[in-house]
């Protein structure tokens, strides 16, 4: 707990120290070259920005500039990163190793990893609300909150086991809960569907009633799923994107097939299915990014765990991984539209680090750099219905590498600066 404290101390310290002082003045970003994953162009240009966006490409340095100047001449400026899918408690780590934080305290943590928003699809309902009011008011700092709020499930269905969630049982609670949640304005709808699990599910019906009842109201819907069956459900109900990769059986090319023939987009959470065994039998844990953002507590867990590990269970972990990453080669051939999101705050993710994971996973499954740049930029963007790149009118929310994600996506971890709604934070 004291480490903790000292960690959550210094973040703090390190955000109000390097932020620019809150005036109506101008940033202007000198020599830098401007990497926009929504065209895939790379251009030598000055930025010119503000709190309220990006203003405008400079080839010239005024003459009559006097706002404030940052020269990164050799140096790589992205969009800030989006985690579409993220529980912003904290950190959970393995023998009771967690790390609790908070929305608001962890919208600060993770812009030292270049996220400068995050989508938190269940949490304290409450909690998270009121987060983000005051965030929206000015009145703290962070990382931009977007959030379903609660998720929407079965009564004792997934999510329930959490904490307090919504539950459905009817149409006519579904069409109430979608108003409720639409009236407190809801960024995304969460809904769960967990047909053949452990746990009851919202039924095929009730699923499309609650999608049809969003779509009326113009909010988006992301389903979590557990099997192929759930997909099927989601596609048919008209989801707008799914969340997870079935753990019943891989995803077979002819499904992918009707995932991208519905423009259904999945937000996989690779990295959290995948990166509990790595965290503990490779080197991962030692980036320098892990090591800013992890309490020691949560490395020293995963030490902890994989001493603890039978052959078998390795074993077992290794096929689970095998089944994921076939799911992603036929999401790949597909085309299907890809999002970065971690499901952070389970096991095998870090809050901030785990959208780099994401990324470079992607990779490894056969997109292109620039597609896994796009996954966590410009595309999670345009599916939360904001301006995307780095032209005029985009976010002034940036992340200043020193070396080049599009030569190796692990680049993107390399952070120099990162600036937040015009201000430079780190």
């Amino acid at each position: 707990m004291k480490n903790s404290l000292i960690k959550l101390t210094l973040f703090l310290c390190i955000y109000c120290v390097s932020a620019l002082p809150v005036v109506a003045g101008q940033l202007l970003l000198t020599h830098g070259t401007l990497l926009d994953p929504s065209d895939q162009s790379i251009t030598k240009q000055h930025l010119l920005l503000d709190e309220t966006g990006i203003i405008a490409r400079l080839d010239s340095i005024p003459a009559n500039f006097t706002g404030q100047q940052l020269d990164i001449n050799g140096k790589f400026v992205i969009p800030g990163l989006i985690d579409m899918h993220t529980h912003a408690f904290g950190n959970r780590g393995p023998n009771a190793q967690s790390e609790i934080m908070g929305p608001g305290t962890t919208a600060q943590v993770v812009l030292h990893a270049g996220v400068t928003g995050f989508v938190d699809l269940f949490g304290n309902e409450d909690q998270l609300f009121e987060h983000r009011r005051l965030q929206q008011q000015g009145l703290i700092a962070g990382a931009d909150i977007y959030t379903s709020l609660s998720c929407l499930t079965a009564p004792g269905g997934h999510c329930s086991q959490f904490g307090k969630t919504r539950t459905i049982k009817s149409e006519d609670e579904a069409r109430q809960q979608i108003a409720e949640l639409a009236a407190k304005q809801a960024d995304v709808i969460k809904l769960v569907s967990t047909i053949g699990g452990s746990l009851p599910s919202l039924s095929p019906a009730l699923l499309k009633t609650s999608v049809d009842e969003a779509k009326k109201r113009g909010i988006k819907t992301i389903v979590h799923i557990h099997t192929l069956a759930d997909i099927d459900s989601a596609i048919a109900a008209g989801a707008d994107a799914i969340t997870h990769l079935p753990d019943d059986a891989a995803i077979t090319a002819e499904l992918a097939q009707r995932l991208a023939a519905h423009k259904v987009v999945v937000i996989p959470t690779l990295a959290c299915d995948t990166d509990e065994y790595e965290f503990m039998f490779s080197d991962v844990l030692q980036s320098a990014l892990a090591k800013q953002l992890a309490d020691p507590r949560i490395i020293q867990g995963y030490q902890k765990a994989a001493s603890d590990m039978t052959p078998e269970q390795k074993q077992q972990a290794k096929q689970r991984t095998e089944k994921y990453y076939l799911s992603m080669k036929h999401l790949v051939a597909a085309d299907v539209l890809l999002l970065s999101g971690t499901d952070a705050g389970n096991y095998g993710t870090l809050q901030g680090f785990t959208v780099h994971r994401e990324m470079e996973k992607f990779v490894a499954s056969g997109l292109t750099t620039w597609q896994a740049l796009a996954s966590a930029t410009s595309d999670a963007r345009l599916f939360l219905g904001k301006p995307a790149g780095l032209q005029a009118g985009a976010e002034a929310s940036l992340v200043i590498l020193d070396s080049s994600p599009i030569e190796d996506i692990r680049n993107s971890q390399k952070i120099s600066a990162v600036i937040h709604q015009g201000k430079v934070i780190h």
